[in-house]
């Protein structure tokens, strides 16, 4: 019976066509910067052009300070995005620096600090995943120096 409804719901898919989703960047907040830890507010809007609902499987992410990589991971997050519509989707990333590996010195002595933020949002549709990238760069105008 599993195994029928899903040859049902891949020929839905395949009959109604699967349109690739979108995922932009919306914004990259440095929320926090102390001594000790770093937590960005990634927001995404993805937006899914079909005609039905698809998941969110999780979000994947790698994070670039002062031109250098500075850490990654990968966030799991299940959220339906509706039909034809765009939804934002908050991906809240913490870091203690302990579990980075470069640029805390430029984290406590820069006035700003210019990021670069990449990495995909995985859909499963028809029971396939499917991972959609997204990208975006700025500066951060460090707190510590206010």
């Amino acid at each position: 019976m599993k195994r029928t409804m899903l040859c049902v719901l891949a020929l839905m898919v395949v009959g109604t066509g699967c349109k690739t989703p979108e995922v932009n960047v919306k914004s990259a907040l440095l929320k926090k910067l102390t001594t000790t830890r770093l937590d960005v507010g990634l927001n995404l809007d993805v937006l899914n052009p079909n005609e039905y609902e698809i998941p969110i499987n999780g979000v994947d992410w790698k994070l670039d300070l002062f031109s250098s990589h500075f850490n990654d991971g990968a966030v799991a997050l299940t959220r339906n995005i509706g039909p034809q519509r765009t939804t934002a989707v908050e991906v809240p990333l913490g870091l203690t620096y302990n579990a980075i590996s470069v640029g805390v010195q430029g984290l406590l002595t820069k006035q700003n600090i210019p990021w670069g933020i990449d990495g995909g949002v995985t859909f499963k549709i028809g029971g396939q995943p499917l991972r959609v990238g997204y990208g975006s760069q700025g500066a951060w105008r460090n707190p510590l120096f206010r």
